[in-house]
């Protein structure tokens, strides 16, 4: 199984309960790598 997006792990949370409770604060945001 390959690693998921964070868009794709709460879009399944939310809509189809995969991740209960599921708290979309403790994702963390997007970060630039580069510097």
């Amino acid at each position: 199984m390959s690693v998921k997006s964070d868009r794709w792990i709460r879009r399944m949370a939310v809509e189809h309960g995969m991740i209960e409770p599921f708290s979309p604060t403790q994702v963390r945001e997007r970060t630039d790598e580069n510097g």
